[in-house]
């Protein structure tokens, strides 16, 4: 089980390849390797650079805090929506929202063209998935925002790929803070269209 301190966040590269980063997976997933036969016609220093680019674009893109993808996710939620629509009118009103076993997903599909003195050499596909399974959680809305949320258990299933091969995988227990933070709240009725 991964558990995150209350003031830290869990990102999907956190949970998925710890302190090491992403750069060790790529070398034995044979990524690494791969990118630099794309780039056989140029010096071993660019080919290394190209690789390290692609760590470094490819930790960016892991660097997607999973307590926010909850939060973000939940926003567009029915009963979560429909609390915003009967608390909107009343600064004063307050609604627990409890979400029994919720599953949200992501998936993106983001690529990273190489180029080399200005001239596309390369591109190189990535593919991040992420499955969170939530058992346990209730939200507070006020006046129309999601307002604050106190996570259970999460179940989390994440893989990245590069050029379809599998670099990283986990499936294991996420422990968040037992709240997480959310502002000011987020809005979750449509604001009112001037007219």
């Amino acid at each position: 089980m991964t558990t995150a301190p209350a003031n830290q966040q869990i990102t999907i590269g956190n949970f998925l390849c710890g302190e090491g980063g992403l750069g060790p997976a790529l070398q034995a997933s044979g990524v690494a390797g791969q990118i630099r036969e794309q780039l056989t016609r140029f010096t071993e220093p660019t080919r290394s650079e190209a690789v390290a680019e692609v760590e470094k674009i490819s930790a960016d893109v892991l660097n997607l805090d999973v307590g926010d993808v909850l939060v973000g996710a939940l926003a567009g939620y029915a009963a979560l929506r429909a609390a915003g629509r009967r608390t909107a009118a009343d600064t004063a009103a307050s609604e627990l929202v409890e979400l029994v076993s919720h599953e949200i997903s992501l998936d993106n599909q983001p690529s990273i063209d190489l180029l080399v003195d200005g001239v596309q050499v390369a591109t190189v596909h990535l593919t991040l998935s992420l499955l969170i399974d939530v058992q346990a959680m209730t939200a507070t809305v006020r006046a129309g925002r999601l307002t604050a949320l106190r996570v259970g258990r999460c179940d989390v299933t994440a893989s990245i790929g590069v050029d379809g091969i599998t670099v990283a995988s986990k499936q294991g227990q996420l422990q968040l803070p037992v709240s997480l933070p959310v502002g000011a709240g987020i809005p979750l009725t449509a604001p009112a269209r001037p007219g």
